[in-house]
């Protein structure tokens, strides 16, 4: 097996660790006329029991087809409404028949994404006591269901959430503000669906950061308050450059109102991406390599992290191995998402600018090759999910005519690897629980001796 098929053999066994639809079914199921909750990470697998009088369903993300659909097989006709909002350019599958589908705007929200917003809202206001919300969330429901506070609009909102970004507040902290910015994140939703029981299965993309974030946690949580998104806003000094209607908002004196919530509100997580990482290890050991996962997930600039990845190409030839022992590929897997601060023209994603910083480092290790990918299958634009780079990525660009050096200040890697034949494109996979990359040391003869000098290749 060469690399590239092994290394697509990883990423292959990782998105089906994380497939929407078993997950579902192992956490959700129907006993006579009760619905039962299980939850997966639990030793003694704690059950769940609703006897709803109405069920309704809503899915949102990249995994909203795939998730709706063990719904159905598992609750068929008991569903009695359902809404299922999923990214138009990355849309996988059709959903039940009879259940209502919207695609909507990724990754930016746009019209379509506040449609959705309204009817999700609908949809959870419309219940009462007795009645059970299936709420079903993976990545990308964030941009996928919008609906401001009045009077605030959708541009101002998300020029509160760019100065955030730009002023490098977490994750945790661009949420807490968009959750108070809004009539359904940060667990509002949940707030509408008044005395209703609310049960959320969650398949994370939010890494480390808690699943409570994902898809902007609309029944997760308790919402936050104005006081809370000033906070954020002051310390970061962006109180006076935040849009008027947003600030005017904020500082109104009013006091908010209190709800309590009659029904029960529980949550589930299906699965993440460390799941993904522990179905790619699995496999890489069935196909009898030497294998390591790190734990600290790649976070940060792309360029940055594609150091992590060079070291484990020079350096995963260390592990120590019985003397005679028959030899063995030797593989690091890594998790995450890391991001690009855009300063070019050029088209592309976060995990193409990785693997292409990669390479230039990987040039100095002869036999070395990776992947990075991410786990939905798109990288961005719908074209490809990511790249392969090996030790000759760099030498058969030039001879092409390519500039990776420009490409990589360009921010242009996109094309960068579609003309050289590298792009990996898988088609969207129905999931999504971040970005995964996997790292080949040298082969047979290149693996160095732990008592080796290593040359790594200089930094970008």
């Amino acid at each position: 097996m060469d690399s590239r098929a092994f290394l697509t053999s990883l990423y292959r066994a990782a998105v089906d660790a994380v497939n929407p639809e078993r997950l579902v079914k192992e956490a959700l199921g129907k006993r006579g006329s009760a619905v039962v909750v299980r939850s997966l990470a639990a030793p003694a697998r704690r059950e769940f029991v609703f006897v709803p009088r109405r069920i309704a369903v809503l899915s949102v993300g990249k995994a909203a087809v795939p998730m709706a659909n063990a719904v159905w097989q598992l609750l068929g006709p008991a569903v009695t409404e359902a809404l299922v909002v999923a990214p138009a350019n990355a849309l996988c599958g059709e959903p039940p028949q009879g259940w209502r589908l919207l695609e909507s705007g990724h990754p930016l929200p746009d019209e379509r994404s506040l449609a959705a917003g309204a009817a999700a809202y609908r949809l959870a206001s419309s219940l009462d006591s007795d009645d059970l919300l299936l709420v079903l969330l993976s990545g990308g429901g964030a941009s996928l269901m919008a609906l401001p506070a009045s009077p605030i609009s959708l541009e101002e909102k998300g020029r509160t959430a760019s100065l955030l970004t730009a002023a490098g507040a977490s994750m945790t902290d661009v949420s807490v503000v968009r959750g108070a910015l809004s009539q359904i994140k940060g667990g509002r939703l949940a707030r509408a669906a008044r005395a209703a029981d609310v049960v959320t299965l969650v398949l994370s993309d939010a890494g480390d950061a808690g699943w409570h974030l994902v898809s902007a946690g609309p029944t997760l949580g308790i919402p936050p308050t104005r006081h809370d998104a000033r906070a954020i806003l002051d310390q970061y000094r962006l109180m006076p450059l935040v849009p008027p209607s947003v600030r005017a908002f904020l500082l109104d004196p009013a006091p908010e109102r209190r709800h309590h919530d009659a029904g029960q509100r529980w949550s589930v997580l299906l699965g993440d991406v460390r799941t993904a990482l522990e179905g790619a290890r699995m496999e890489a050991l069935r196909l009898g390599a030497d294998v390591r996962v790190i734990p600290d997930l790649l976070t940060g600039e792309a360029r940055v992290a594609s150091r992590r990845l060079a070291v484990a190409g020079a350096c995963a030839g260390n592990l120590v191995r019985r003397s005679g022992a028959p030899a063995r590929r030797l593989v690091t897997i890594f998790g995450g998402e890391t991001n690009v601060t855009v300063k070019g023209r050029g088209r592309g994603g976060r995990n193409r600018e990785l693997a292409l910083a990669t390479a230039f480092h990987l040039a100095g290790v002869p036999g070395a090759a990776a992947l990075v990918a991410g786990t939905d299958g798109v990288d961005h634009e719908p074209d490809a999910a990511g790249a392969f780079v090996d030790d000759s990525t760099l030498l058969r660009a030039e001879a092409l005519g390519l500039d990776p050096g420009l490409a990589l200040v360009d921010n242009d890697a996109g094309p960068f690897f579609s003309a050289l034949g590298d792009a990996f494109s898988p088609g969207p996979t129905g999931t999504h629980v971040g970005d995964v990359a996997f790292v080949l040391a040298p082969g047979d003869d290149g693996v160095p001796r732990i008592d080796e000098e290593i040359p790594l290749p200089e930094s970008l």
